[in-house]
């Protein structure tokens, strides 16, 4: 029957990794929904077959640690995840949606988000959300999982998304308050501590982004606080390299430079501590902490640093990247206000995008 679906151009036959991958021509594929649709039942056990295969093999997703070790599952799964998203939500079939539907699409949706794959990312948690409004069920873990990756995502789509992001934030650290006070101590965990300290954190940083850095700052104050109960900085270094990173801003919006600086170098040093090998990560920090040292007043430092972490971005993704092209960004206004003409024409012909580049 593979043969002859083969020789008909139904099917290709792909080798992929050592083993043989079939595609279906997608006119096949359309085909088949539309005859499986018109059998409710029948389109739902089948629908439900594929996503038990799936969600056997695709791994949970860590939201605050990064896992590359996992990423060769993660890769060869999520195009089936994607797979299931289109059928559910194209409009040629009609699948009866479950909240373990839902799961299985924010966590394709947080993996794709890691990758920086921004669109259909979006998809997914859109999918994801739109499930549970259907079944207008509470779930608020899952509820406020999809809130935070969906305003993770939409921070890179301009600033017309800030006020939907700190609206987003703002209901996530409602429902981590509304838990804590409905639970009994004893069963209130650790991790829910953690949930509730991150929201915390999260909804400072929406504020941040409105330059309301007074309200912020006690709030990463306090999320500090309660980090540092845990342990020393070294002990939870991806928690203190972000409150660190965050609250140098607000020192800089404050104009105590000093400080701001000290505490985003603190930042970079921690992420050195957390992940050795996380480059894209480090690179972000210090390009903040080059921003800060422009805020400062010393632009030839700046500079120095921008240029920096524009060839290490050039290495590591490529010029046409979303933040190679930040980078091409600063260094270019950097060498105009210092009146580098020529470093400056060389450079600003890179524009932003307006969406970042989807690989």
């Amino acid at each position: 029957m593979i043969t002859d679906l083969s020789q008909r151009r139904l099917i290709t036959i792909k080798h992929h990794e050592g083993r043989d991958v079939l595609q279906i021509h997608r006119l096949l594929q359309h085909r088949l929904l539309q005859d499986m649709n018109t059998n409710q039942r029948e389109i739902d056990q089948i629908f439900q077959l594929a996503f038990e295969l799936v969600r056997k093999r695709l791994p949970i997703p860590s939201f605050d640690t990064p896992e590359p070790a996992k990423w060769n599952l993660f890769k060869e799964y999520l195009p089936h995840v994607l797979s299931l998203q289109r059928v559910y939500s194209g409009g040629i079939s009609i699948i009866t949606p479950y909240v373990d539907l839902a799961q299985l699409f924010r966590d394709g949706g947080i993996l794709l988000w890691q990758r920086f794959i921004f669109n259909d990312a979006c998809k997914l948690l859109n999918s994801a959300e739109t499930i549970l409004d259907k079944l207008d069920v509470k779930e608020d873990q899952l509820r406020a999982d999809i809130h935070i990756a969906t305003t993770l995502l939409i921070q890179y789509f301009g600033i017309s998304h800030r006020a939907e992001s700190r609206d987003r934030f703002r209901k996530i650290l409602q429902i981590r308050k509304e838990y804590e006070a409905n639970t009994p101590r004893e069963n209130y965990s650790q991790d829910d501590i953690y949930c509730l300290n991150h929201a915390y954190a999260d909804y400072a940083n929406a504020l941040l982004q409105f330059n309301d850095y007074k309200e912020a700052e006690p709030i990463y104050q306090r999320c500090y606080t309660t980090t540092l109960e845990w342990g020393p900085e070294e002990a939870n270094p991806f928690e203190c390299a972000k409150l660190n990173h965050h609250m140098a801003f607000c020192k800089m919006y404050r104009r105590d430079f000093k400080e701001a600086i000290r505490l985003s170098e603190r930042a970079i040093d921690l992420v050195r501590v957390f992940a050795e090998n996380s480059t894209q990560l480090l690179l972000r920090y210090k390009f903040d902490l080059a921003c800060i040292i422009l805020q400062s007043g010393d632009m030839e430092r700046a500079l120095e640093m921008h240029r920096e972490i524009l060839a290490a971005r050039m290495d590591l993704q490529g010029r046409a990247s979303y933040f190679t092209l930040q980078s091409y960004y600063a260094v270019g206004a950097l060498c105009s206000y210092l009146r580098k003409y020529d470093e400056a024409e060389y450079v600003l012909p890179f524009t932003i995008p307006t969406e970042p580049a989807i690989y």
